[in-house]
């Protein structure tokens, strides 16, 4: 481990850029490179029911006792060994022999395929909390889906609720089915508590306690429960466990026992559960036998297909010969934002995305997360842009319930279906096919989703020709198939779907013998059956779609006369994805054949292709489909690479955006597997194919896989590195203009949650201070942060147990949020706004709401002296102090973001106080090497994990700034640098690499999209160049180090003038610029972090690069504070030099100034009264002054007094409110307000002493 002594700062910078973003692009490499995306990654699912196993006990899937260690004692599956594990250990005394300890940061995670079902099942273990619980809530046990649009993918879970127990459920419209029960004593600590849930889509849940049934929720009798689902993995506490990530973290770290996990197929009875409570093996288990002669039987299966009464059957197949062609669907428009989840083939994930802060029945948590990578207003109405050819039929899987319209340029909107309530599966037929344009669904309950949209045009044909075809005949399947495609098929049906609804077929080719040991059907299978079909290798050629033929069908009618079905032919990369979903009905004894036209695919070599078929009634048996014939029919391999490519490439691109919040990277986890394998088949047909190149460059890190871009060559004459940095900031520019321009909406949201979209912003500030649009970015800026004060969530249904949440209460987050999210949720956003902002008393008072917080609550004395973080999980109402939340992180000082501003603007002396204490009980944890601990207990003092201090630099460097004691450098044998050279070559090669990743990336981080805070846009070494240090980038450098910033003027703009600041301290300054412009350009650099004074300013050209000015410099004096301005000229073509010397030092610091300011929202005009409220907000008590008003001629109107007002010393806000009127008649459609017109205060800054309108 290194030592604090080789942490350093240089130029004003907490850490060299250009060596942090290596080592961040390196580690990503090797650690991507080292778990997956090999040239041949896994194509299959990890954790499938590849060898399924059946228990002599009735009824049970999955049993973990401890005796054999991790391995499971059974499982139906066949996986017996954990998936993840990790702070786990074989204890002896379990509640029965042996058992688990987990601990606070533990994995343990087991696969669900085969080993739990959604559909019903009953969950059984011992837990106890291995040390005394408090008020605070953590998860005991969860099941995760297979793939979600949820961020945590949770499907069940049990949670301690604070006195006793919350489990839950979750169907397919993301409603829970969800019970609490509180517990007047909780038991002790070292003693274990048997806990039960046992679900079934036709009952609700049950759950026991010790044996006992504490509580129940029914089955609201509609069709509220339909929980069938893929699952993923389950496994005991944990933050999440997901195919995308396996974690305990954050505020997720609490672990205890557990014991004697088991879990059958179905709802177990009262007295099952009381002998698991025993430790006995339950006896008389209840029969599940689903006859759909039963009406509760057969209500679950139609509601499930969407045949449900009073819902018509689908419209029966107009002919013997009927064609369904796929109208793909590639770009959805969510509010301002692509959002394709609803037409990604894939029921699971969801339109609109879930909300974390949910008003659905059941999703009411005392885990609020913030909405993360959405619009609040979202889940209103989405748009499906139709590609240029006919369609006339809709499918639409999901609890959304609302209208489905057409919008056409030239023609009004057509509203041609309405979606009830009653359905999950519903099919709408127009009288006539439409041509493209937009496909709008209105939802009249904004959270209920939509699982899955799709378009057809549905008409009479045959399949045609094709170059080459493939015809196979239904037989029954054998137990095993030798044959790689179909045993992968056969491991996902098992896994996937209960015996009774696995019945699987398989095609053989003609002259092959059909098997002679078919697997047997279970009595009482539903009519749903899997057909797998072992397609041939066939490089040059691509799927063109599956020809079906259905016998006539001796089966009876269910409604009306007609037998309902659906097909869905499956991708063969990807079984949970459906290249079709169709819907329709037959007559009794009526023969059919559809050719469904698929997209186009190159088939994967290895795979076989999967097709479903379902039907209404129970008389649809395998029996009857034996001896009909399947045709995949193929056009040439160039006919086919078009959607091929496309297709692929968009399931690449929604999965990565969707996925890159974690960064999954292990084959362990399947939605690594799904990328990889769709990236795989994109580049099998098309190699060079530049987006998913780069697509592949953003997961992997590996400049190999980046695309080529070319860099457009420099003009003759100008310099270089002049013109890449400009072309850098162009980079830069357009991801800034993009969010603002096409992402942001009125209430100032971006669409990635507003949690979440102060992370991308923090790029902001420090691009405006370099010259990009900075006018535009305030605006920007000052819209968002009133989204997060105006943003309260008005419940509209009275049921839903949502409160309406401001996301701020006394300063801080409202959600009870970790050390990391409580900081994103707002607090970053308004030490944005500090530093760009400047002197604004709107958003110096909210900072000192933030800090006073941390004064006064999040940040205490502890019983040793020190002042440590008091907690890691806390809000502004609640904060936990139990175990284990008093640890701090490195991260939790991210929340002095807005006291390091308020100490170097108007030096807090509780504050100062404050970050000294801080640093100083920081220092108290450092070991006899000088490495410091940062991760320590509040009440013990006790500190654990590694040392390091890369994530409290800011902290040391403000105690630096604020004391001048050198401790606080941490004995650095490095001087501090406060001068660079101006190589040119170098910076060419480092600008040259910026804009080759920004090029390679620049569709991912728009139009992609991504997880907004996850867009990559490094700019840590360009801020450097440009502003003499880092004004802000995310989590690693808030504490500001530039020096000066830029304001050019218009014609010109940032891309006219390069910029080097080669020397930069608070007592002197050196640029190099140059003008690339053919003109003059005019400028305003403004200076910042400086001593005030007298300065003498040099300027003067440079001819021979020698970053030394020739012939005779301009020179003047002048007085400067923080945040003033020198105009400055940049002749045409030049070298310019600028070279800023302290001279005399003022006797009062900036920061012991007085400070009045005025708010642009605080002053109001009604009529000829003006109302103006004015803070102070220095540390040093104002005396009174003038106000002065100017109407819209700029004639001076009034003139009034401003009282004395107090310093905000205690962390209030101090103001005086004036109420001015002016003669009548006088125009105040523009004007201004002045204060201390006449400049006889001194000041922190005079930025903020005018208001004009």
């Amino acid at each position: 481990m290194k030592k604090v002594t080789t942490l350093y700062w240089v130029k004003g910078q907490l850490f060299r850029p250009v060596v942090l973003i290596f080592l961040l692009q390196f580690i990503t490499y090797l650690f991507a490179h080292a778990q997956s995306a090999s040239e041949n990654p896994r194509q299959t699912m990890a954790g499938q029911a590849v060898n399924p196993q059946k228990s002599n006990e009735p009824g049970l899937l999955f049993y973990l006792s401890g005796d054999k260690q991790f391995d499971a004692d059974f499982a139906a599956g066949g996986q017996t060994q954990p998936n993840f594990l990790r702070d786990v250990k074989v204890i002896p005394t379990g509640a029965k022999g042996s058992g688990f300890e987990a601990g606070d940061n533990e994995q343990m995670t087991y696969w669900a395929p085969g080993n739990i079902y959604t559909q019903r099942g009953t969950l059984s273990f011992f837990w106890r909390s291995g040390y005394p619980v408090g008020p605070t809530q953590f998860p005991v046990f969860r099941v995760g889906y297979a793939d979600h649009s949820s961020w945590d993918m949770v499907w069940l879970r049990i949670d301690y609720n604070g006195s006793g127990f919350d489990a839950f459920v979750t169907d397919i419209g993301l409603s829970r089915t969800r019970v609490s029960y509180f517990m007047n004593v909780f038991p002790k600590a070292d003693q274990w508590i048997h806990l039960a849930l046992s679900w079934d889509e036709t009952e609700g849940v049950r759950f026991y306690v010790n044996g006992e049934l504490v509580k129940q929720q029914s089955a609201p009798g509609n069709v509220a429960n339909v929980y069938d689902s893929g699952l993923d993995q389950f496994g005991p506490h944990s933050r999440v466990i997901s195919p995308y990530q396996v974690q305990s973290d954050y505020n997720f770290v609490r672990g205890g026992d557990i014991d004697e996990l088991r879990i059958y197929d179905r709802m177990l009875s009262d007295d099952n559960i009381k002998q698991l409570s025993k430790n006995e093996i339950p006896k008389n288990i209840p029969p599940l036998a689903r006859d759909l002669d039963d009406r509760k039987w057969r209500d679950e299966w139609w509601t499930r297909n969407g045949w449900n009464l009073p819902n018509k059957a689908p419209k029966p197949l107009s002919s013997q010969n009927v064609a369904v062609r796929k109208v793909e669907i590639h770009e959805v428009e969510d509010v301002r934002r692509w959002n394709w989840k609803a037409t990604d083939g894939i029921r699971e994930t969801t339109w609109p995305g879930v909300y974390n802060m949910s008003r659905l029945p059941g999703r009411y948590d005392y885990f609020t997360l913030p909405d993360w990578d959405t619009y609040s207003v979202s889940g209103q109405s989405v748009k499906f842009i139709l590609p240029d050819e006919p369609w006339n039929h809709v499918e639409i899987w999901g609890k959304a319930w609302g209208q489905l319209t057409m919008e056409r340029a030239t023609l009004p909107d057509t509203t041609f279906a309405k979606r009830t309530q009653q359905q999950i599966k519903s099919y709408h037929d127009l009288d006539y096919a439409m041509q493209g344009g937009k496909l709008r669904f209105d939802n009249a309950l904004k959270e209920e989703p939509i699982g899955e949209l799709s378009v057809y045009n549905v008409s009479e044909g045959k399949a045609p020709e094709g170059r080459l075809t493939e015809t196979f005949t239904l037989a029954p399947a054998p137990k095993n198939t030798g044959n790689k495609g179909l045993d992968e098929i056969a491991a996902f049906v098992n896994g996937r779907y209960p015996i009774d609804e696995a019945t699987k077929m398989v095609g053989i080719l003609p002259g092959t013998a059909a098997p002679d040991n078919p697997e047997p059907v279970v009595q009482h299978s539903l009519p749903f059956i899997h057909l797998m079909i072992p397609y041939g290798n066939h490089p040059d050629n691509g799927l063109d779609g599956v020809e079906i033929e259905l016998p006539a069908l001796p089966v009876k009618a269910t409604h009306d006369g007609l037998f309902p079905m659906n097909i869905r032919v499956k991708d063969p990369l990807w079984q949970m994805r459906d290249l079709a979903d169709f819907s329709f009905s037959v007559k009794p004894n009526e023969a059919h054949t559809l050719w469904i036209d698929t997209r186009d695919r190159v088939l994967p070599e290895g795979h076989a292709l999967y097709i479903s078929l379902a039907g209404a009634g129970a008389d649809l048996t395998p029996a009857l489909l034996k001896g009909a014939h399947i045709r995949l029919i193929y056009k040439s391999k160039k006919e086919a690479t078009p959607e091929h490519e496309l297709d692929r490439f968009t399931q690449a691109r929604d999965l990565y955006g969707s996925t890159v919040e974690e960064r999954p990277t292990s084959p362990k986890l399947n939605l690594t597997n799904r990328f990889n394998a769709d990236l795989y088949d994109l580049f099998k047909v098309s190699p060079d194919y530049w987006l998913g190149k780069a697509y592949k460059y953003a997961y992997t890190g590996n400049v190999n896989d980046r695309p080529e871009y070319k860099i457009p060559e420099a003009p003759a004459g100008v310099p270089k590195w002049a013109f890449l940095q400009t072309e850098y900031l162009k980079h830069l520019a357009t991801l800034i203009n993009y969010y603002i321009d096409k992402r942001q909406i009125a209430n100032g949201e971006f669409g990635g949650g507003l949690s979440d979209d102060d992370d991308w912003t923090n790029t902001f500030p420090g691009t405006a201070l370099m010259g990009i649009e900075p006018d535009k970015t305030l605006k920007s800026l000052r819209s968002m942060m009133s989204g997060f004060f105006n943003n309260e969530r008005s419940p509209y249904d009275a049921p839903l147990r949502q409160p309406s949440l401001p996301l701020f209460t006394n300063g801080i987050s409202t959600i009870q949020a970790d050390y990391l999210h409580s900081y994103e949720d707002g607090n970053e956003a308004v030490g944005q706004l500090q530093l760009l902002d400047y002197g604004n008393p709107t958003y110096i008072n909210k900072g000192m709401a933030i800090s006073k917080q941390m004064l006064e609550r999040v940040t205490q004395i502890n019983p040793a002296g020190h002042r440590h973080f008091v907690s890691r999980y806390y809000s502004g109402t609640t904060i936990s102090t139990d175990e284990p939340w008093q640890w701090s992180l490195p991260r939790s000082y991210n929340q002095l973001h807005s006291s390091y501003l308020l100490s170097l603007y108007n030096g807090s002396p509780k504050l100062q106080k404050m970050l000294v204490e801080i640093a100083d009980g920081l220092l108290a944890h450092t070991d006899a090497n000088g490495n410091i601990y940062t991760e320590i207990n509040f009440s013990t003092d006790k500190t654990r994990g590694q040392t390091g201090a890369s994530g409290v630099m800011q902290v040391f460097k403000a105690a630096y700034d604020i004391t001048g004691d050198k401790k606080y450098l941490l004995n650095s044998k490095r001087k501090e640098s406060d001068t660079r050279n101006l190589n040119m070559d170098s910076l060419a090669t480092r600008y040259t690499e910026r804009i080759k990743d920004l090029a390679a990336r620049e569709f991912i981080n728009t139009v992609g999209p991504v997880w907004i805070d996850r867009i990559v846009a490094p700019d840590n070494d360009i801020q450097t160049d440009r502003l003499g240090g880092v004004a802000l980038t995310r989590m690693t450098n808030i504490y500001p180090q530039h020096f000066v910033s830029w304001r050019i003027d218009q014609p010109a703009g940032y891309q006219s003038l390069a910029v080097f600041v080669n020397q930069a301290s608070n007592t002197n300054i050196s640029v190099v610029a140059y003008n690339l412009d053919q003109q003059v350009v005019s400028a305003d650099m403004s200076v910042w972090n400086i001593k005030p004074g007298k300065w003498k300013i040099t300027q003067g050209i440079d001819n021979n690069n020698d970053q030394q000015i020739d012939g005779k410099p301009m020179v003047k004096t002048v007085s400067l504070i923080p945040g003033e301005s020198l105009k400055l000229n940049f002749p045409s073509r030049k070298n310019a030099i600028i070279k800023l010397e302290l001279l005399q030092e003022d006797k009062v610091p900036v920061n012991k100034r007085v400070d009045l300011g005025i708010a642009p929202t605080d002053v109001k005009i009604n009529g000829n009264e003006l109302t103006v409220r004015i803070y102070n907000v220095g540390s040093v008590d104002a005396p009174a002054t003038t106000l002065s008003v100017k109407d819209a001629k700029g004639l001076l109107v009034s003139t009034v007094s401003v009282p004395p007002i107090k310093a905000p010393v205690d962390l209030l806000p101090k103001w005086a409110d004036l109420t001015i009127k002016v003669p009548v008649g006088t125009n105040l459609n523009s004007g201004s307000v002045q204060l201390d017109p006449e400049k006889k205060l001194l000041q922190i800054t005079r930025l903020n002493d005018m208001v004009s309108w």
